[in-house]
């Protein structure tokens, strides 16, 4: 499918778009980490945020991880990014086992080297509250099921892709391409190509949820960090809707230009309405899962926490979360989950190759 150069461009990119981000972060002043604090409150005044590196007292400077062990983080990177396009069969067969290896490398070391559990233990409690909102999402959304009742055109595909776009930030780009890749390919039975689905991806899938923390999950992160919610939104709009515009004229250009009709057309029954939509009682889990976000320790000191190492680690939200993976599943559609291919091999995945990033990112 790809010759021996593409290859190797492809792994040279993707080489160096790993390894660039790897500098050393400076700490803030003790007057400069106030400021920066203060400024989280209001987004007027936070223009950039500013990442704060600070050693713990019982880690002294001779007691800091070696640069290597930054290495285990870029080579899951590249393994994710690669393993399956160059080497499906062993990656399909052992990404677990690989994600979890370079975890465990790069937490043992913390742990019986440096002697250090707390970032581990951190990691840890971050990894729980992701992927209880990752697979709330994806559970509510995999009983929903959506049909057009309409022929595909190339504007249609473009308005299908906006819309996609905008619901990625309330349901977050798991729960959106979930919810909508199926509808998006059976609206183009017939004439679907490799770039329908690459534009999804990208409008959809990525660039999409980049306006909340509940779009995309590094956003989540920061929020659970102390990034106001609405942050992203107030300095982000702008450029989302720069990049998703010229992606959107680029798909555009693409449509119009695919004539390519295979098999029988789409049939279009005018008694039916243009949108169909079985399993609505799952936009109810949706919302719960939306409102659960902000049960936060802290954002309502009210709120029941896991304190360690002087911050309030959340558990009611997750435990919740997790609720609601598990109701809106057992109460789903059957249907719905049917003509979706449900599967949670999907989440299996994802949940796998987050503990490797999570564990690596120490």
């Amino acid at each position: 499918m790809f010759t021996h150069s593409q290859r190797f461009f492809v792994v040279c990119c993707l080489l160096w778009l790993a390894t660039s981000p790897l500098v050393k972060a400076t700490p803030l002043s003790q007057k400069e980490a106030t400021t920066h604090e203060q400024s989280l409150g209001n987004p007027e005044e936070a223009a950039v945020p500013t990442v704060a590196v600070a050693a713990t007292d019982h880690q002294s400077a001779t007691t800091l991880p070696p640069t290597w062990l930054a290495l285990p983080f870029v080579v899951l990177l590249l393994m994710i990014a690669t393993g399956p396009l160059l080497y499906e069969k062993f990656w399909h067969q052992n990404y677990h086992k690989v994600a979890l290896a370079l975890a465990v490398l790069v937490t043992d070391y913390y742990g019986f080297i440096l002697e250090d559990w707390t970032r581990p233990l951190e990691a840890l409690m971050e990894y729980v509250q992701f992927i209880a909102l990752i697979a709330a999402l994806y559970m509510a959304s995999g009983g929903i099921l959506i049909t057009v009742n309409r022929r595909a055109t190339p504007l249609l595909n473009l308005v299908f892709l906006f819309v996609g776009a905008v619901i990625a930030n309330f349901i977050g780009t798991t729960g959106a391409s979930m919810l909508l890749i199926r509808p998006y390919i059976r609206l183009n039975r017939g004439r679907i190509k490799v770039y329908h689905i690459v534009f999804f991806i990208f409008m959809v899938s990525n660039v999409g949820g980049a306006l909340t923390p509940i779009g995309d999950p590094p956003l989540f992160l920061g929020f659970l960090s102390g990034v106001p919610f609405f942050w992203t939104l107030y300095y982000n709009w702008l450029p989302w809707l720069v990049v998703l515009s010229l992606l959107g004229a680029i798909f555009y250009y693409l449509d119009t230009h695919n004539k390519a009709v295979v098999g029988q057309p789409v049939a279009i029954d005018p008694k039916k309405p243009s949108i169909q939509i079985v399993g609505k009682h799952n936009f109810i889990w949706l919302a719960i899962i939306i409102g659960a976000v902000f049960i936060d320790p802290n954002i309502f000191t009210w709120v029941p926490a896991l304190h360690y190492q002087g911050h309030a680690h959340s558990f009611v939200r997750e435990v919740i979360l997790l609720s609601v993976a598990g109701f809106s599943y057992y109460y789903a559609n059957q249907h719905a989950l049917k003509e979706n291919e449900f599967s949670l091999a999907p989440l299996q995945e994802v949940a796998f190759l987050f503990i490797g990033i999570f564990g690596t990112m120490v």
